[in-house]
């Protein structure tokens, strides 16, 4: 069963955070960025054309709390945990040019393999118990949780007339980094969305703000360019996961 996701920009909560491309180390040139007009664009192409980067989320979907973070780089390596309330949590390891493990607990997997009668689901439940799945990477049985480590690293439709003037840029902070400030109305919901993009180095995205509407939460994007250590879990840790999810 998928699991909820937003549909406004905090979708890079649920199915997201993921490398277009390999990139460079510094991205591209900062620009002008006295003004709103382009400053958004240059933005997302620095995130997308990052080495790599860690987005931690915080956010409601459908009153349903997610809290967690992904990191990857632009080999493909990537570390990622998401909780969805008492529904459960989820993490992933996807190790470059090789496989990805997934582990879920026991609120999750309950939850997501409730279609199965009660005997056979605490034998799948203790199975699989702080134990990680090689699930298929593509298919009809490919998990979703997959998703955390190959959905867009920007949200989908963040630059759709946001670079011009309606949206100024105003100086601010995150974290104790100088930030661009841009904020606008979206849908009609009184939902409000606000970027704050680096003022110096590279223009990355450092933050998304929603407020208002059904999705309201943050997005912060951090520890670019550091180094994503994706290890395969020890080999008596890794349950092969057709044997496991489809015992009889």
């Amino acid at each position: 069963m998928p699991l909820p996701c937003p549909r406004t920009a905090l979708v890079v909560v649920c199915l997201a955070i993921s490398v277009t491309g390999a990139g460079t180390a510094c991205g591209p040139s900062p620009g002008d960025r006295t003004t709103g007009t382009g400053t958004l664009s240059r933005a997302i192409e620095a995130t997308e054309s990052a080495i790599s980067v860690t987005v931690h989320t915080d956010a409601l979907s459908l009153s349903v709390p997610m809290k967690g973070h992904v990191s990857r780089d632009g080999r493909g390596n990537c570390t990622a945990r998401m909780s969805y309330g008492e529904a459960g949590t989820a993490e992933v390891i996807r190790v470059a040019g090789r496989d990805s493990y997934l582990r879920r607990d026991e609120a999750l997997l309950r939850m997501q393999e409730r279609h199965r009668g009660p005997e056979e689901l605490d034998a799948l439940v203790s199975a699989l118990r702080g134990r990680w799945t090689k699930p298929p990477a593509e298919g009809p049985d490919t998990p979703p949780e997959l998703a955390l480590c190959t959905g867009a690293r920007v949200p989908s439709g963040l630059d759709n007339g946001w670079d011009d003037e309606s949206a100024p840029a105003e100086p601010a902070t995150v974290e104790g980094r100088k930030a661009l400030r841009l904020a606008k109305p979206v849908g009609g919901e009184g939902e409000t969305t606000t970027v704050y993009i680096a003022a110096e180095g590279p223009p990355y995205l450092l933050k998304i703000v929603t407020t208002g509407g059904e999705t309201p939460g943050a997005t912060t994007y951090a520890h670019y360019g550091r180094p994503v250590d994706a290890a395969a879990p020890a080999a008596e840790d890794v349950v092969d996961a057709v044997n496991a999810v489809n015992a009889d």
